[in-house]
């Protein structure tokens, strides 16, 4: 009978403290609550830069792709021109030394 009674009273004094702690916690997160909004404000912003972000470098990834080809016929054209008769090309020379440069 006694063992039941010290029992019950360990079951109560449990769930006293619990209530008293998470009242704590309670109060603790009413505190911090703006602050935990604000950064969540902050992360879809980013989310949302990032995205824009993303976007353009896909952009940019394209052009660049795009520019490329570009480069390689116009290289391509300069390579074939046809020499005039006994003229220096001057296009020939140019490429040539950006060729030389780049080794």
């Amino acid at each position: 009978m006694i063992w039941t009674i010290v029992a019950v009273m360990a079951v109560l004094a449990t769930k006293f403290v619990t209530a008293l702690r998470l009242k704590d916690m309670k109060a603790t997160l009413e505190k911090i609550q703006p602050d935990i909004d604000e950064l969540r404000n902050k992360v879809a912003g980013a989310e949302d830069e990032f995205e824009g972000l993303r976007m353009k470098e896909e952009g940019t990834q394209t052009r660049v792709t795009h520019l490329k080809g570009v480069v390689q016929h116009l290289e391509n054209q300069v390579k074939s021109a046809p020499q005039a008769a006994n003229a220096p090309d001057e296009r020939g020379a140019i490429l040539q030394a950006a060729e030389v440069v780049e080794r």
